[in-house]
C-alpha cells in the first residue's frame, strides 16, 4: 500500500511538472509568434496532457499552418469566450518566451516519462504475452525520438549548406568492405537496401561478410530466420580467418588452425556485430530488440521469411511480403537506423530460343512488387554462369537513390571460405553488349568475307 501511495505521488508530481511545461509553451507561442515554428518543430499534440492544453495548442497550430496570425485574442475567437480566461493565465504565467525551446524540451521529457509510467502500469495487469507485447512496442515508440514535422527555408537552408557539406566533417554511410562500392552505394540512417539472390548465390555469406565490416564501427544485429547462430559465427570465422568452412563442420580443424583463430581474437571479437536467431519475430519485434539493443544497422535474413505482424490481416503470401516490406522501411524512417534486407528472387526465366536463364532484374524480386518501390537501394547477387558451379558473382546495384545505378561488379567466391572479393576485370550483361556483326548487301562486315544470300545465284 505505501509503494502504490509513492507511486500515485511520483506521478502526481511528474503530471504537475508537465502541466507547468505545458504553460510555458503555450504562454510562449502566445506571446511572441516567432516562437509558434521552433515549437511546432518541437513538439505535437500528443505531447500535452490536458484536453484543454490540447485544444489550444491545435488552434494555434491551425492558424500557424494556414498563415493567419497567432494573436491571443484571434486564438481565443476560434475557441469561443470559455477558453478567455485560460489564455490570460497561460500568458501571466509565463515570464518571457526566450526560453520556449527549454519548455518545449522539458514537455516533450516530462509527457514521455509519465506516459511510460502509465504503461508500465497496463503493463503488470496485461491478461498475456501478446498484450504484453503490444504495450512495450508502445513504449518502444515513445523511446524512440522520432522527428516532428520539419520545414525547411531557402534561406536556413543556405545558411546550413556549408555546414552540412564541410570537407572537414564528411557525411557517414556504411562501410560495406568491398573495394569500389563504397564509392557508389551510399547508405545512411532511415535507409533501407535490399539485397536479392538466387538459392547458392551465396547472399547469407555475402551478407555476414559486409555485416562483419560495418561492425568495425556501427552496433550491428543480424537477423536470421534460416541459421542458427552458432553456424553463422563459424562462417564468420571462416571467411575472416581464411579457413575451410568445410574443415570446420566436420571437425577436421588441425592445431595450426585453432592457433591462428586465436592469433586474431582481437580481431575476430571486436567488431560489435550480433547474430540472432530470428525465427517467427515480426518487425515489430526486431525494431523492439534493435530499439533496446542501441543498433545502428538491422540485416535481415531474409525478408520472405518474417511473419505477419499480430492481428494484421493479409490474405495471402503477397500482401504479407507486402506489408512486411512497408513495414521494415518504416522501421528505418522512424528510428534512424539503416535496414538491409536478403530476399529471394523468383525462378530464372529461360531466355527464348535458348537455354540459358536470363540475368535478374527489380521485378525478380520474389512475392511483392512492393520491395522495390520500398527499398533505397536494391542490388541484386547472381552466378554469372548459371550452369557453372564454381561460376564468378556478378553484384548489380539495380537501384540508387541517392547514386548512380546500373554497375556491375564482378566477384571471386571462395564457398570453402565463405569470402567475396572483387574480381579483375568488368562485366557487361548480355543485355549491353554488342550483337554480332551480320552480313548485308548493304553493310557488309569490315575486315572478313561472308557469304551473302545471293552468292552463287545466277541471274535469271
Amino acid at each position: 500500500k505505501m509503494g502504490m501511495n509513492q507511486n500515485e505521488n511520483n506521478m502526481l508530481t511528474l503530471s504537475s511538472e508537465a502541466i507547468s511545461a505545458e504553460v510555458g509553451v503555450l504562454g510562449s507561442m502566445l506571446i511572441d509568434e516567432a516562437a509558434v515554428g521552433p515549437v511546432m518543430m518541437a513538439v505535437s499534440e500528443e505531447d500535452f496532457l490536458t484536453q484543454e492544453a490540447k485544444r489550444v495548442f491545435q488552434a494555434i497550430r491551425d492558424r500557424y499552418a494556414r498563415g493567419e496570425p497567432v494573436d491571443p485574442l484571434l486564438v481565443a475567437a476560434d475557441l469561443g469566450d470559455a477558453y478567455r480566461p485560460r489564455l490570460a493565465e497561460y500568458i501571466d504565467q509565463t515570464v518571457s518566451s526566450a526560453n520556449a525551446e527549454g519548455y518545449a524540451r522539458a514537455l516533450k521529457r516530462t509527457s514521455r516519462l509519465y506516459r511510460l509510467r502509465q504503461l508500465g502500469e497496463e503493463l503488470s495487469q496485461a491478461e498475456d504475452e501478446d498484450a504484453c507485447r503490444a504495450l512495450i512496442d508502445r513504449g518502444n515508440l515513445l523511446l524512440c525520438e522520432r522527428p516532428g514535422v520539419r520545414r525547411l527555408t531557402m534561406e536556413q537552408g543556405f545558411r546550413e549548406f556549408f555546414a552540412r557539406h564541410d570537407p572537414k566533417h564528411p557525411p557517414e554511410y556504411v562501410k560495406w568492405g568491398l573495394g569500389g562500392l563504397d564509392q557508389e552505394v551510399h547508405a545512411a540512417g532511415g535507409d533501407m537496401v535490399v539485397i536479392g539472390g538466387y538459392p547458392s548465390a551465396g547472399k547469407t555469406a555475402f551478407a555476414l561478410q559486409i555485416a562483419f565490416a560495418m561492425a568495425r564501427t556501427r552496433r550491428v544485429g543480424f537477423f536470421s530466420y534460416e541459421t542458427a547462430a552458432d553456424k553463422l559465427h563459424d562462417r564468420t570465422v571462416a571467411c575472416q580467418a581464411q579457413l575451410s568452412f568445410r574443415q570446420i563442420m566436420t571437425g577436421k580443424l588441425e592445431e595450426a588452425d585453432f592457433q591462428r583463430v586465436y592469433e586474431l581474437r582481437s580481431r575476430l571479437t571486436a567488431p560489435g556485430l550480433e547474430l540472432i536467431e530470428a525465427n517467427g519475430m515480426t518487425v515489430s519485434a526486431i525494431s523492439s530488440y534493435a530499439m533496446a539493443h542501441h543498433y545502428d544497422v538491422v540485416l535481415v535474413d531474409y525478408l520472405q521469411k518474417i511473419p505477419a505482424a499480430r492481428g494484421g490481416r493479409p490474405a495471402n503470401d503477397f500482401e504479407r511480403v507486402s506489408q512486411v516490406s512497408s513495414d521494415l522501411q518504416q522501421l528505418g524512417r522512424t528510428t534512424g537506423k539503416v535496414v538491409i534486407a536478403l530476399s529471394q528472387l523468383s525462378r530464372a526465366e529461360r531466355k527464348r530460343g535458348g537455354d540459358r536463364p536470363s540475368i535478374p532484374t527489380m521485378s525478380s524480386l520474389r512475392q511483392s512488387g512492393q520491395i522495390e518501390q520500398d527499398a533505397d537501394v536494391v542490388m541484386l547477387l547472381y552466378k554469372k554462369d548459371p550452369e557453372a558451379p564454381l561460376s564468378q558473382r556478378v553484384l548489380d546495384v539495380a537501384k540508387n537513390k541517392d547514386g548512380e545505378s546500373g554497375l556491375h561488379m564482378l566477384l571471386d567466391f571462395d564457398g570453402d571460405k565463405q569470402r567475396f572479393s572483387r574480381a579483375n576485370g568488368t562485366y557487361i550483361p548480355p543485355s549491353k553488349r554488342e550483337p554480332d556483326p551480320q552480313q548485308s548487301i548493304f553493310q557488309p562486315v569490315s575486315g572478313r568475307w561472308l557469304p551473302s544470300p545471293f552468292d552463287g545465284k545466277e541471274e535469271n
